[in-house]
């Protein structure tokens, strides 16, 4: 997703908890932008320590994330770590791609998370949660993640799309708003 280093929050941590933390650190208010029906709503602070933090908040995924980047990311990073419960990626993955019939509560819940983290680039195992959300056999878990999915630009996932395509019967219209939305990037 970002040059950065990428913290998905744990549910319980609360944005007041985010905005104190920023107070508390003395970081500069950059830019807001209110949640809309298709924006994220975020705020972005400078530090300083050199690094910029942008708090996002995905309302209807559930899903918080702060993303930090320039010279000094990897320190704020670190500290933001230590001080606030997250997420780690490989555990998120693990939800989905571990299980021989993963949970699909557990999978609703992290499919948002998982595209708060997932690299700009394809990476394999993003791809096989991808894959494993868009073919599970729960109606609500599909849709979780042909919603997370629209955040994904990978020439890999357009080919599954298009391939789920043909197979999908109850979601059929969502996955081909889907995949025309993948393509129009080309």
């Amino acid at each position: 997703m970002s040059d950065g280093e990428i913290i998905v929050l744990r549910d319980e941590v609360r944005q007041e908890t985010v905005l104190a933390l920023a107070e508390i650190e003395g970081w500069s208010l950059r830019g807001e932008t209110s949640r809309a029906h298709l924006v994220l709503g975020s705020r972005r602070w400078a530090t300083g320590d050199r690094a910029e933090v942008t708090y996002i908040a995905d309302h209807p995924g559930a899903a918080q994330s702060l993303i930090v980047t320039g010279p000094g990311a990897v320190e704020v990073a670190l500290r933001l770590r230590e001080r606030l419960p997250h997420h780690e990626e490989a555990q998120l993955l693990a939800t989905v791609l571990d299980a021989d019939e993963p949970d699909p509560v557990q999978c609703i819940r992290v499919a948002s998370k998982l595209a708060a983290c997932r690299p700009e680039a394809c990476e394999p195992r993003h791809l096989a949660a991808l894959e494993r959300l868009l073919g599970h056999p729960e109606t609500a878990v599909r849709r979780a993640g042909i919603r997370s999915a629209y955040s994904c630009a990978w020439t890999e996932l357009r080919a599954l799309v298009e391939r789920r395509c043909s197979e999908e019967q109850q979601l059929a219209i969502q996955l081909e708003h889907l995949a025309q939305y993948l393509s129009a990037g080309d």
